[in-house]
């Protein structure tokens, strides 16, 4: 049988994405020259892209562990979820590619504040990208795991929600809200592939 390609990488990710922002928040807490053009100011971004982009996988794995057994009402609690965390991601990780672009155009800290005034100032970019739009994968993540059964997604929630309480009071606390992630959807994870390995019902 073919591998589900869409299905490993899913439950991949629900390691992989606290993992880089554990790392995008080290690199930001900790090497010198994070905050500046450079090899830092990439590393750290390039991390905070991947790990965007893969909670954007970890939404739709959660999504087929809701639906897998769900009555018309949680699935449509979950779609609404997925999209809204979809949108998010999508916003956190132009926010992310804007960031290497400038890091990789700018020559200094005080040039590299001027080319962000230019993209910032381009109508409807702030609320998009940086204020309103990343929001969506916070809000579409905590729908989702509402429609899970059981104590470890109950566990997952209240863990998921503290990591982001944590990221939103300080972005020097990215560790541990990346950890909170790491603990709430490793157990997650692990249920992910039997969920998605269900053979397809023929039509």
């Amino acid at each position: 049988m073919t591998p589900n390609a869409p299905a490993r990488l899913a439950g991949i990710s629900f390691v992989a994405a606290p993992v880089l922002l554990i790392a995008y928040g080290s690199v930001r807490l900790l090497a010198e020259g994070s905050k500046e053009p450079g090899a830092a100011w990439t590393a750290g971004h390039l991390a905070f892209l991947l790990g965007v982009l893969l909670f954007g996988a970890v939404c739709t794995g959660v999504n087929r562990m809701a639906t897998a057994d769900a009555g018309p009402v949680r699935r449509r609690l979950a779609k609404a979820g997925l999209v809204a965390g979809l949108l998010g991601a999508a916003a956190a990780a132009t926010q992310a590619l804007i960031d290497l672009y400038v890091g990789f155009r700018a020559a200094d800290k005080p040039e590299m504040r001027e080319l962000f005034g230019r993209v910032q100032d381009v109508p409807g970019v702030m609320p998009a990208v940086y204020t309103v739009g990343p929001l969506f994968l916070y809000l579409g993540m905590i729908i989702l795991l509402a429609t899970l059964k059981g104590r470890t997604a109950v566990r997952a929630q209240a863990l998921f929600v503290l990591g982001t309480a944590a990221n939103a009071i300080d972005l020097d606390l990215l560790p541990l809200g990346g950890l909170c992630y790491l603990l709430a959807f490793a157990p997650l994870g692990r249920r992910a592939p039997a969920t998605d390995a269900l053979p397809a019902r023929p039509a």
